[in-house]
């Protein structure tokens, strides 16, 4: 392969490599640009598929959960 080619090769990769580039900064923006009407009902549609009452008991219980593991760390950290 002569260097002539070899340029050749590495400019067409640089080609595809913008063009990628350009694709998934394309879909980033109509991701970000969905409409917010369609992000609310996003928003519902996945509100009522677990129920409100399971998703607010499963945060406390996170919250207790964690507050429990600082104390206890905190107790072995000073036990003399």
């Amino acid at each position: 392969m002569t260097e002539l080619e070899t340029l050749h090769r590495r400019r067409e990769l640089v080609l595809l490599s913008a063009e990628l580039q350009r694709a998934t900064l394309a879909r980033r923006i109509a991701r970000v640009e969905t409409s917010p009407v369609r992000m609310a009902l996003g928003f519902a549609k996945r509100a009522v598929t677990v129920p409100l009452a399971f998703k607010i008991g499963s945060k406390v219980l996170q919250l207790a959960v964690r507050a429990f593991r600082r104390r206890s760390k905190r107790g072995r950290l000073f036990a003399t």
